[in-house]
């Protein structure tokens, strides 16, 4: 069967009974993948323009709206090949680019520039996002930034389920390996070819990622960090060759791997240390990152802790009704000023669904507003209509199976965009998580929330979320505003600065051995504080 996908015009010859979703994978065209081709995530969406299919299953049915679906938009992963089709992939505007834009470096770094001219590449491998940059070492001079969708993405949004890809036949790990190999490569040529460079002249590589996506770089199997205790096959830096590990630079290029702390606290976390200077701060001071995979860090009286946190994929906009990242069309601020809905969409574009920023301002919101109770129920449609001012009560309904929905917006094709009562639920677990971490480091460490300093948020997404929508749901400590400071791409940054000075480097690997590790599961008194931080609550942000 040939399958021709659109806009690109690639034409695959694949098997009859093929999924869409393995032919976009194997064609290289970048998909999200989120529930790893479980039909749940409703991102993998594309649209047949010729050829017959298969009808719609129950999944399909329950994440497409029925006129979407007749003009045949329908899930990748669900639709088997059954006769030559033209497909179209739809392209997913800024979704990558904002963590382009977000490097901050402390005021006191000093980076070792070369005496002849060369050039060097700084990764940070995100679940979601892989960023390149591109250094002159002569002059110590950020030359460009490129950024694409993780391809493993297709696996699955978030690092157990790429795990389990690993596991489930031999050669699998394998596939893994070169996808990210592969991504680093075509951005490394992308920014060769923006700019002329000889590739020879590229020297030295940095490598930054979560501890999974650090064992995936390798080639070493990662199963061991989907099962208690959590163990990762390394901890330490890791100093290869270019050639030993296949970055197309110069052959004898180095390229430095940044350590892992232990478990799920990777080497992303480690580069956020080197840009924040957390370990060289007085008082109490916390570093987040918000993510799938939630990672804090707290440095308190001079002693530092760590620990991970399984949060979920709901921050980007995975397992979310109409989730989507962060591009053009998606909800990324909502308010309620004077009994009236105001949404802000990515690019002022119509609304399409809704990102992991969106969803926190919309929750947080619809809290204030009393629309979502502290148990994170949504109030009943009768109650609405006596509580709420009219312009909030009509949006809140229930569907034929019985679920709570409330419109936030509808799109120019006339499909409204809802955030419903599953949505809120994983809103809950995932800032559930987070929180209760914090917490439970704060006792590890006799602190209170009121004995904090600040609070760093490293991560695009950090960045970008409203910081009083945070502290409103719980997701971050009750302090003053100013106190919560976003580090923008903290993982990038550290990349960079691992890059351009030995010194740095060397000083990250002596400071590890003074991190503790705290694995939350067995903290007594982890479900406790986890089921108790998934409430709302009632407060005003300072």
């Amino acid at each position: 069967m040939e399958i021709t996908i659109l806009p690109n015009n690639i034409k695959c010859q694949v098997a009859e009974g093929t999924s869409l979703l393995q032919v976009l994978f194997e064609a290289g065209i970048h998909i999200d993948g989120s529930c790893a081709g479980a039909g749940v995530c409703g991102c993998c969406k594309i649209q047949v323009v010729s050829g017959k299919t298969p009808p719609a299953d129950e999944a399909e049915k329950e994440l497409i709206p029925q006129e979407e679906l007749d003009q045949g938009y329908r899930l990748a992963c669900r639709v088997h090949v059954i006769d030559n089709m033209r497909i179209l992939v739809p392209k997913m505007k800024n979704a990558d680019a904002r963590k382009t834009k977000l490097l901050y470096f402390p005021d006191d770094f000093v980076p070792e520039k070369t005496a002849e001219q060369c050039y060097g590449l700084a990764f940070d491998i995100g679940t979601t996002t892989v960023v390149c940059m591109l250094w002159d070492m002569k002059e110590a001079e950020l030359i460009d930034i490129a950024a694409q969708t993780n391809p493993q993405s297709v696996f699955g949004a978030d690092v157990i389920t790429r795990i389990n890809y690993c596991e489930e036949k031999p050669g699998n790990l394998q596939v893994m390996h070169d996808k990210i190999i592969g991504c680093l490569n075509e951005l490394a040529d992308t920014l060769i070819e923006r700019h002329s460079i000889q590739r020879d002249l590229i020297r030295k590589a940095t490598v930054v990622g979560n501890t999974t996506m650090s064992h995936l770089f390798l080639g070493l199997s990662p199963s061991t960090l989907a099962r208690i205790p959590f163990t990762p096959a390394f901890t330490g830096p890791k100093e290869l060759k270019a050639t030993e590990i296949g970055i197309r630079i110069h052959p004898e290029g180095d390229v430095y791997l940044l350590p892992n702390i232990a478990g799920h606290v990777g080497s992303d976390l480690v580069a956020g240390i080197l840009t924040s200077r957390l370990m060289e701060k007085s008082g109490v001071h916390i570093l987040i990152d918000l993510g799938t995979n939630g990672e804090v860090i707290l440095q308190a009286d001079g002693h530092t802790w760590a620990c991970s946190t399984a949060a979920g994929p709901a921050f980007e906009g995975a397992s979310i009704h109409h989730g989507m990242r962060a591009a053009a069309g998606a909800i990324e601020s909502v308010k309620v000023i004077e009994g009236k809905l105001l949404v802000h969409t990515v690019d002022d574009a119509p609304a399409r669904g809704i990102c992991g920023s969106g969803l926190i301002d919309a929750t947080a919101a619809l809290i204030t507003a009393g629309v979502i109770l502290p148990s994170g129920k949504m109030i009943s449609q009768k109650a609405a209509q006596q509580e709420l001012p009219p312009d909030l009560a009509w949006r809140l309904h229930k569907t034929e199976d019985n679920i709570t929905e409330f419109v936030l917006a509808q799109g120019d094709d006339g499909r409204e965009i809802v955030l419903n009562h599953k949505d809120v639920r994983q809103m809950q677990l995932g800032k559930g998580a987070i929180y209760s971490g914090i917490l439970l480091m704060l006792q590890a460490a006799g602190k209170t929330v009121a004995d904090i300093d600040t609070v760093l948020l490293a991560g695009a997404f950090g960045n970008f979320i409203n910081k009083e929508s945070a502290v409103v749901l719980g997701l971050l400590p009750n302090i003053p505003l100013d106190h919560i400071i976003p580090l923008g791409n903290a993982a990038g940054a550290g990349s960079s600065i691992a890059l351009l000075s030995s010194k740095e480097r060397q000083y990250i690997y002596n400071k590890l051995a003074e991190i503790e590790h705290v694995e939350l599961a067995d903290c007594p008194n982890f479900q406790e504080e986890f089921i108790g931080a998934m409430s709302f609550p009632r407060i005003k942000a300072e």
